[in-house]
């Protein structure tokens, strides 16, 4: 091969130094072509030069005999002046023709040359005849005024304009004449000295061939020589079989384990026929029954016209394979026994091993996509999450748990699985990444069928609880009339277990919540000796009916008892820890609080005078529905679930909690929370009441809650053009910092916030009495991200005064109602939208005595007859209606002049996802950025008075 490379390689070195050399021939042929073309060009260009400067010399005799004649009146002058007539004509005719094939002079040039011609030869042949007739004073009057000379310039002046163009053209022609001939100088060296180096290396190759020839001659030497060593060593059989099927034995291997000639032979001259000439392996097993051994043997021709065969003893290779198969039948069984999905991919993302579970998604056996890489595989982009961090895995240490992925099989069926790889190291050093999949799909249908069922199990109960609640409350409080005395403690007894329903559905609630991760948190700098006096003053009414005393013990120096804890959550904690404390002690006892630090933690301990926990009960107090006593559980009342909460809360909050109990001696509850490191915040600023209707004082400040910045800057801009000051928040926890920093007088908030649920902020924010009647607008702005977005701020707005759990409590509702009440001499009208025909009932019972026109709609279709109808001073709406979603009619209520404020009720505790989705809906109007600040202004200027709020510590 090498020889007949460098062989080819000097022809082709000869090829093309023919083709050199005939591209110089070539090359010399088009120069001298371009030369004489050239020449004949200059030629030309010189005969038209000259029949120019020939007319304008018959000019001039013209003129000079003419003038001589007049000056002297010598008839010699003439014959200069004859002379130039007869020859004028004929050099201007033959100038013509030399122009013919010239783009320049056209003919308006010859015809403006014959009329200046015309007009000297009648001035000469005039001042002529004036000297004949007038005498040479009168005739060279008339030639220095006839204007001859003029002319004269003007003839001059074509006849020098088509000179000067032929001299250029000359003198390009004669510039091209001299770049073609340097031109073909360069090319004739370039292809010389192209040619010699083709030549040389057309010469160095064939004396390299040579020398390879050589030295292939003396390889082919010693490799006969070591092609014979081969055969006598190799243990294969090779046989030779010429063109008249004789078979010769070229080696033998082990006499023991080689094939008896005899035996052997047919097989061969049978394969013949099999085998053609165009170099085909032929390859067949063969067993010898005699001795049960098993060889493969190989046919090939030679493309000589013989052919070589090989003969292998293959006798153990075959039993291995047989065994080797055996193992994969038997791992397949085992891997396709289980239901869980495994997989083995190597580094190239192949498929080494699967079984049937995992094969099921795609509909396919493991036999179609073993070996096979996933872009291979149809309807594999199914499996992609499935195979994501493994490039991390390979080759490495540890492993990967994913808890759970969520994909879609090829029947369309939704899977949940629980994901864990394993990197595999072969001895080879082959890194495979090993994938077992839990299927987790029924357990996730049952924790949604458990999830559903708490949500409707929640409605269905909160919705006819909360008339149960209202009834008997305002029974209770004597709205319908006296009651008797035998009947009170009846009414008192339903009242009071209607409030424990609340309080079990709600324990019932939040413990599913913390399960599902789904019970918000706001973490803040709090005092916790504060919030721990707060929770002693709200429990001892609750004290007082068992006739227990609170007390709380304090340390002697000064107490670092502030934490990062969320304050409702720790309030939630003390008020299950002291009911239990005074349930468990007897009349007359006292249930201690202590607070104390306990290394680098808080602790907060809670004392009853009870007997204490028995000792088998100790393992289960913190598990859900656990009760050291059934029969004490119905006296004292509770679920058995608000210790299972609390524990459940002080682990949300970073915190421990455990207990110290000996029987007959009470038991000490206690619970450590981290000690905050980080300086207070500055103590809030309440923010004052709003103007009242009708006042054209501007709100002072608005703080804006929205994660887009753009949108909120181009929002705060908007509202300053209104006369409104401005703060910009892009989270909860940075609105929570303003409101305890600045002076708020309204908020505007974003239906989707980035780090906490939009309700939560607005329940949490409503539960603080500094906060109660801020005016908050849910406003939604358009992103303004789109590439088709022409960057103009749109978006909508609502009131929302307050949202509502069901089952709600009356005095709730009724000091909201009153907050909403004008005095400003107009009968108020309230839109109350509600399925529930009893709650309906009962909301008007409650604001009967309030002088206010109730309006009741049990559907959305209902609703919005009467918001066309009407105009409302106020909107309660239930959200969940038998004809669609009670959101649905805020668009319809912020279309209404003034637009009303909201109180939204709920009876689900809905996730996250589910709350931004209800809140988007409050807002679906699109207005542009000034309308968008007249319809906040409006709202801000409309919003109910409410109350002067209290002075207290407000938590942010």
């Amino acid at each position: 091969m090498p020889a007949r490379t460098l062989i080819s390689w000097h022809w082709l070195a000869f090829l093309i130094a023919f083709i050199l050399l005939v591209a110089l021939g070539w090359q010399g042929k088009q120069t001298q072509q371009q030369v004489l073309a050239t020449n004949l060009s200059v030629s030309h260009s010189l005969e038209i030069i000259t029949a120019s400067q020939y007319m304008l010399t018959s000019l001039q005799d013209i003129e000079t005999g003419a003038r001589g004649f007049v000056l002297t009146g010598d008839p010699s002058y003439l014959e200069s002046y004859e002379l130039g007539l007869r020859q004028i004509e004929a050099h201007r005719r033959g100038l013509q023709r030399l122009l013919e094939d010239r783009a320049f002079p056209d003919q308006g040039w010859f015809e403006q040359l014959d009329r200046n011609i015309a007009e000297r030869l009648m001035i000469a042949a005039d001042n002529i005849q004036a000297r004949r007739v007038v005498g040479l004073q009168a005739a060279a009057e008339r030639l220095h005024q006839a204007g001859g000379k003029l002319i004269m310039d003007r003839l001059r002046a074509l006849l020098d304009a088509v000179e000067r163009r032929e001299r250029k053209q000359l003198a390009a022609a004669n510039q091209a004449v001299a770049d073609t001939i340097a031109q073909s100088r360069r090319l004739a060296l370039i292809g010389s000295l192209l040619v010699a180096a083709l030549s040389l290396a057309a010469f160095w190759a064939i004396r390299r061939n040579l020398q390879i020839r050589q030295a292939l001659a003396i390889k082919a030497q010693a490799g006969e020589a070591r092609l014979g060593a081969l055969l006598q060593a190799i243990p294969d059989n090779l046989y030779a079989i010429d063109g008249q099927r004789r078979i010769t034995a070229l080696s033998q291997g082990s006499a023991v384990q080689a094939p008896a000639s005899e035996a052997i032979e047919p097989l061969l001259l049978g394969l013949l026929p099999h085998v053609d000439n165009s170099l085909q392996l032929r390859q067949t097993t063969w067993c010898e029954m005699s001795r049960q051994r098993t060889f493969e043997v190989r046919l090939v021709p030679t493309g000589l016209g013989d052919h070589l065969a090989i003969a292998r003893d293959v006798t153990e290779l075959q039993r291995s394979r047989d065994t080797l198969e055996d193992q994969k039948v038997f791992l397949r069984r085992v891997v396709d026994t289980d239901e869980n999905l495994i997989f083995v991919r190597d580094e190239l993302g192949r498929f080494l091993l699967c079984n049937s579970a995992f094969t099921a998604l795609l509909d396919a056996r493991p036999e179609a996509i073993e070996g096979r890489r996933a872009e291979e595989i149809a309807g594999a982009e199914r499996l992609l999450p499935l195979l994501q961090g493994e490039g991390d895995l390979l080759c490495g240490s540890g492993e990967l748990r994913i808890t759970e992925i969520g994909l879609t099989d090829t029947y369309g069926q939704e899977r949940w699985l629980q994901v864990v790889k394993r990197p595999m190291t072969m001895p080879s050093g082959a890194c495979y990444v090993v994938t077992v999949a839990v299927d987790m799909s029924l357990r996730r249908r049952m924790e949604q069928m458990k999830t559903e069922f708490i949500s409707t199990v929640s409605h269905e109960l909160r919705t006819p609880l909360t008339g149960i609640r209202g009834a008997l409350g305002m029974l209770v409080g004597g709205v319908a009339g006296h009651i008797d005395e035998g009947a009170r403690p009846l009414l008192d007894i339903a009242h009071k277990n209607s409030e424990r329903l609340v309080r079990l559905i709600n324990d019932i609630l939040d413990i599913e919540k913390l399960e599902a991760g789904r019970l918000p948190f706001h973490f803040s700098r709090c005092d916790v000796q504060a919030l721990t006096e707060q929770a002693l003053a709200d429990l001892k009414p609750y004290a007082d009916e068992y006739g227990v005393r609170l007390t709380l013990t304090l340390p002697a120096g000064p107490l670092q008892a502030e934490g990062n804890l969320d304050p409702d959550r720790f309030t939630q904690v003390m008020a299950n820890l002291l009911s239990n404390a005074i349930k468990h002690s007897p009349a007359g006892g006292v249930v201690s609080v202590d607070l104390r630090l306990h290394g680098g933690s808080l602790e907060i301990g809670v004392q009853d005078q009870g007997q204490g926990i028995p000792a088998d009960f100790r393992s289960r107090i913190f598990e859900r529905f656990a009760q050291a006593d059934s029969s004490d559980a119905r006296k004292r009342g509770g679920t058995g679930l608000g210790l299972a909460i609390t524990r459940s809360l002080v682990q949300q909050m970073h915190g421990r909690i455990g207990f110290d109990s000996q029987e007959g001696q009470g038991t000490r509850f206690w619970l450590r929370l981290p000690v905050a490191s980080t300086q207070p915040i500055h103590p809030p600023t309440v923010a004052p009441a709003l103007p009242t209707a009708g006042t054209n004082r501007p709100v002072e400040r608005i703080l804006v809650l929205e994660p887009d910045a753009p949108a909120a800057e181009q929002l705060a801009a908007a509202l300053q053009q209104h006369g409104y000051a401005t703060l910009i928040a892009e989270t909860a926890a940075q609105a929570r910092e303003m409101l305890a920093e600045f002076s708020i007088q309204a908020l505007t908030l974003s239906p989707a916030l980035s780090d906490e649920d939009s309700i939560a902020f607005l329940q949490n924010l409503r539960s603080q009495t500094a906060y109660r009647h801020l005016p908050v607008l849910i406003v939604s702005l358009q992103p303004q991200r789109r590439d088709n977005d022409d960057g103009a701020l749109r978006g909508g707005a609502v009131g929302v005064i307050d949202w509502l759990h069901k089952p709600v409590d009356p005095s709730r509702v009724m000091d909201v109602v009153r907050a909403c009440l004008r005095n400003n001499g107009v009968r108020p009208r309230i839109l109350h939208v509600e399925d529930d025909e009893d709650l309906r009932t009962l909301l008007a019972r409650l604001v009967e005595p309030l002088e206010i026109d109730l309006l009741g709609a049990p559907t959305l279709s209902e609703a919005r007859q009467l918001i066309d109808e009407h105009r409302f001073d106020l909107a309660i709406i239930d959200l969940m209606l038998p004809d669609g979603d009670g959101s649905e009619l805020f668009d319809q209520l912020a279309q209404s002049v003034p637009p009303p404020p909201v109180i939204i009720f709920s009876a689900l505790d809905s996730p996250v996802h589910d709350s931004r989705l209800a809140l988007r809906q409050l807002v679906k109007s699109r207005h542009d950025g000034d309308e968008l600040a007249a319809l906040i202004q409006q709202l801000l200027q409309q919003w109910p008075p409410g109350h002067t709020p209290v002075s207290e510590e407000v938590n942010p």
